[in-house]
């Protein structure tokens, strides 16, 4: 393992432009030399990202190199000056050449040199660890662990129970980390972690592998939805088909050691009004889902069911006559809809599909309203207030929002979002809602502003 003095190089990445940071990221991660700490759009954001995380070398993807951007990178240096700069650069003038080495930015390499290059002068700008004092800014490993359950959509008692703490210790870090980021409420703290990279974005997809499944088997249902009466519909039109089923009481009850994962037959899941944690059930079984919906879906119901893995969408109606039927097509590899939305659906595949990218939702303008509203860490009145609407409207809005994406409360949407690219993770949206330092205001302590108070240079 190439290392230097036997260590890990701690390494954040800035570049205005999303794909290079990404990629970037995502490429140095993978060498064993480095591990990256962080990644961010904006000098200034990029500030914040010392602060919290102190690396030993940043890696600035800087385009034209000019005067300016030396002078900032200069603050940069001067106030963490434990930690290096390797600034790969497009253009240099004299300038700027001289500026720099006035500035003392020695590490400057033209991306015309290639990857291999910038990775020599990473590895040579990491020289032995020489700290200073903790100031008390920098996240604790804990801290770390907190942000990104919460990223992940998890209550306080389940963040609680992952780490072995008691409820009270996780509102303790919530706190301390709410300070650190200079946050007030915990969609802003996801958004806020997420623009610095400390959040990982690209989840693990892949669903748990059952037994192999024992052709000729009778299938099992699990049945999911809130208790009435086209959940007993459900219920007594399988039992008359002779299928055995199991209601999931629990959601979602389906993780890796469930027992349904381990019938040797097929698993077919009949979701009633599905919600977010219904979805996740069938995901969790790898299970064809079947969907029944008390009434006539509209086009973006149906759509929001076929993005998310349905073999088929039925009315309520049908179940008696039609149901046992679409669960055999179903456990087969067949997709079954009613015909009547088979010609709209078209169309709007024709119209739509052509320009959109694959497996990202399409989003109303008041959803992506509401979505940049949670980014920007607003309450639910907040965003009504903002937006001119009823707190209801709100609400209805959010929850459609979070059906779309799968997500199961607004710091998961963020998480979701982010990855999907419907949110640039390169700091706030709006100008307002930034301080003279380009830091985000909320409540609570802000973190470090650079020296550099200026909007983002080329």
């Amino acid at each position: 393992m190439a290392e230097t003095a036997g260590r890990m190089i701690r390494l954040a990445v800035q570049s205005r432009r999303r794909l290079m940071r990404d990629t970037l990221s995502a490429y140095l991660a993978g060498r064993p030399e480095f591990s990256v700490v962080g990644q961010t759009g904006s000098l200034d954001s990029l500030y914040a990202l010392c602060a919290l995380r102190r690396p030993d070398v940043v890696l600035v993807d800087a385009g034209p190199l000019t005067v300016d951007l030396v002078q900032a990178l200069h603050g940069l240096r001067t106030g963490f000056p434990d930690t290096d700069l390797v600034v790969a650069y497009t253009e240099l003038t004299p300038y700027a050449l001289d500026a720099a080495i006035q500035a003392g930015l020695t590490g400057l390499v033209s991306t015309a040199r290639g990857l291999d290059a910038v990775l020599h002068m990473l590895r040579h700008r990491a020289g032995p660890v020489v700290r200073s004092a903790p100031d008390g800014l920098a996240l604790t490993d804990r801290e770390l662990e907190i942000i990104s359950l919460l990223g992940a959509g998890h209550s306080v008692p389940e963040m609680a129970e992952l780490l072995r703490i008691s409820p009270r210790t996780v509102e303790n870090h919530k706190r301390h980390l709410y300070a650190k980021l200079g946050v007030g409420t915990q969609s802003h703290a996801v958004s806020r972690a997420t623009s610095l990279g400390l959040l990982e974005i690209v989840p693990d997809t892949e669903a748990p592998q059952r037994p192999h499944t024992e052709h000729g088997r009778t299938p099992l249902v699990v049945v999911s939805g809130a208790p009435g009466p086209v959940l007993d519909d459900v219920t007594v039109a399988l039992i008359r088909c002779g299928v055995p089923i199991v209601h999931a009481h629990r959601r979602p009850p389906a993780g890796r050691e469930h027992w349904a994962r381990w019938h040797r037959g097929r698993i077919l899941a009949a979701l009633v009004d599905p919600e977010p944690e219904d979805w996740l059930l069938a995901t969790a079984l790898g299970a064809p889902a079947v969907t029944v919906h008390t009434t006539e879906p509209d086009l973006a119901g149906v759509l929001d069911s076929l993005l998310r893995g349905a073999y088929a969408v039925i009315r309520a109606d049908q179940v008696a006559d039609d149901l046992g039927m679409v669960l055999n097509a179903a456990a087969r590899g067949y997709f079954t809809m009613n015909a009547d939305r088979v010609g709209e659906l078209v169309d709007w595949m024709y119209v739509r599909m052509a320009d959109r990218p694959a497996g990202v939702p399409e989003l109303t303008a008041r959803e992506r309203d509401i979505l940049v509203s949670i980014a920007d860490g607003h309450t639910v009145r907040q965003t009504a207030r903002t937006l001119g609407i009823a707190t209801k409207t709100v609400e209805n809005t959010q929850a459609r929002l979070f059906r779309k994406l799968g997500a199961r409360n607004r710091a998961g949407v963020l998480t979701i979002a982010y990855r999907l690219g419907l949110i640039d993770p390169a700091g706030p949206t709006h100008p307002g809602d930034v301080n003279a330092d380009g830091l985000p205001r909320a409540d609570g302590t802000q973190l470090p502003a650079g020296p550099n108070h200026s909007q983002e240079r080329p």
